[in-house]
């Protein structure tokens, strides 16, 4: 409920109070003991989506390394969207995180990364990361970095447009492996567009 209501109506924008009475929770006081304070109810978000997604990550980055391309560019950027879409995809139309997500990084920029640190769901993303970087073959880290911050933006931002999508009905989950091809593509210019 939290996570729906986070996602259509705006993180600031929703009290716990709101969340609690749309929950059927009369007392806030127990959310409140549970999960401490509205970030105390983002981590757990957080936690109980990416550790699934992160599962999801890992079989695709064992399967391309077993398939010996785990080292191309599609197949990163395929391991880091596969486990978004996907979710999408299983959630269908009832499916809130990815914009949830999405407005947590807009707003809340430094909890998201804080957050993330030193996190299991982060492993196999920090692996393809470096991955990516040694593919990259610039000599400034500081480029590689915002190239990767932009992929991830587009990457997320992406997804939740889509998933906005399958709410009102322009989208259908009958167009996602178009998307993803699409996305995979998009996000393989970020990294690969030459270096200035």
């Amino acid at each position: 409920m939290a996570e729906e209501l986070f996602a259509t109506q705006g993180i600031e924008a929703v009290s716990l109070r709101e969340i609690a009475r749309a929950g059927g929770q009369k007392n806030v006081a127990a959310m409140q003991y549970h999960f401490g304070d509205r970030q105390g109810l983002f981590s757990a978000i957080l936690e109980y989506r990416m550790s699934r997604i992160e599962l999801l990550r890992q079989e695709l980055l064992a399967a391309s390394d077993e398939r010996g391309d785990g080292n191309t560019l599609p197949s990163l950027i395929s391991c880091l969207v596969l486990p978004f879409v996907e979710h999408v995809r299983n959630e269908g139309e009832r499916s809130h995180y990815i914009e949830f997500l999405a407005r947590l990084q807009v707003s809340h920029p430094e909890f998201v990364a804080q957050e993330n640190a030193g996190k299991p769901w982060q492993a196999n993303v920090l692996e393809i990361s470096r991955r990516l970087q040694v593919l990259a073959g610039s000599d400034s880290i500081s480029s590689i970095y915002q190239r990767q911050r932009m992929m991830g933006a587009c990457l997320i931002h992406s997804v939740a447009e889509f998933e906005r999508g399958l709410r009102s009905g322009h989208y259908s989950t009958d167009g996602l492996d178009a998307f993803t091809d699409n996305l995979v593509d998009a996000l393989c210019g970020i990294i690969s567009a030459p270096y200035r």
